[in-house]
Formats: C-alpha cells, sequence, structure tokens
C-alpha cells in the first residue's frame, strides 16, 4: 500500500518539475525590442514646486533602465524611454510612475500597453501614449474633502 502512494507522489512531483521546465522556456524569438517609447505625462493638480517621478518596468517582462526627471508646475512632461525589452508571450509592456511631490506622500500608478508583432513588412514605429495621472496633493484634497461631509 505504501509503495503505491510513494509512486503516486513521486509521478505529481515528476509531471509538476516537468509542466515548471516547459512553462519557463524562453526563446530568443519571443524577446522584442523596441528602440524608444515616449510617454506624455499629464499630471493634475500640481504645487508650485512641481514633482519628481521614477519611471521602472512594472513587471519582470518588461525591461529598461530606470528613469528619475523632474516635472514642473503645469504637469507636462514628455518621457522617452529606450532600448525597452519585452520577453513575455503577451509583449505587454508594463510602467510603474512614482510621483514624489514635496510634502505628500509617494504615489505609484501603473500603466502598460501591448507591443506591436514584428512585422518584417512595415518598418518598425516608436509606440507613444498619453498617461493621465492625479498629483499627491491632490487625492490627498479630495480626501479631506470627503471626510468633512
Amino acid at each position: 500500500m505504501q509503495g503505491r502512494s510513494r509512486m503516486a507522489a513521486l509521478a505529481g512531483i515528476a509531471g509538476a518539475m516537468l509542466l515548471l521546465s516547459a512553462g519557463l522556456r524562453v526563446h530568443a524569438e519571443d524577446k522584442i525590442v523596441v528602440k524608444e517609447v515616449s510617454l506624455e505625462l499629464r499630471i493634475a493638480g500640481l504645487g508650485r514646486d512641481g514633482c519628481d517621478i521614477e519611471i521602472k518596468p512594472g513587471h519582470p517582462g518588461c525591461r529598461f533602465e530606470k528613469i528619475t526627471q523632474h516635472v514642473d508646475s503645469d504637469g507636462k512632461q514628455t518621457v522617452v524611454i529606450k532600448d525597452v525589452e519585452c520577453r513575455n508571450a503577451n509583449r505587454d509592456c508594463s510602467f510603474a510612475i512614482t510621483v514624489k511631490e514635496p510634502g505628500q506622500p509617494d504615489s505609484t500608478v501603473r500603466r502598460g500597453f501591448r507591443v506591436a508583432a514584428p512585422d518584417p513588412d512595415r518598418p518598425a514605429q516608436s509606440p507613444s501614449f498619453a498617461c493621465f495621472i492625479n498629483s499627491p496633493s491632490k487625492v490627498a484634497r479630495a480626501a479631506a474633502e470627503r471626510t468633512r461631509r
């Protein structure tokens, strides 16, 4: 009786390891590199001093260098991210955008998009999209108004 349960457990472990090894394979053709991605940031409700932003990959399937920039009080900034590498089957790229405003807690939002499949008949395009974000001070003012009512 114990021999059967040991064999069943061994077969289950072997099957699980086979599935894991098949799922973790990364092929060279699955990696897509985009020369540059343009993010048009629009941050609403900033104070006079503006804010600092930090942009880094939102998940392990997307790779690029972390970027830190200052945004003026108007809240408009175009950030160009170079050499974005998508390593997952969905070809999605995710960004974690952290807004650091003086006197307020840091606020992190995630934005993403799907990279078009490479087509040898079309030239490669650099994707561009707009990100609309509320500043931490605007969110704090809205929360304070809700608690007063």
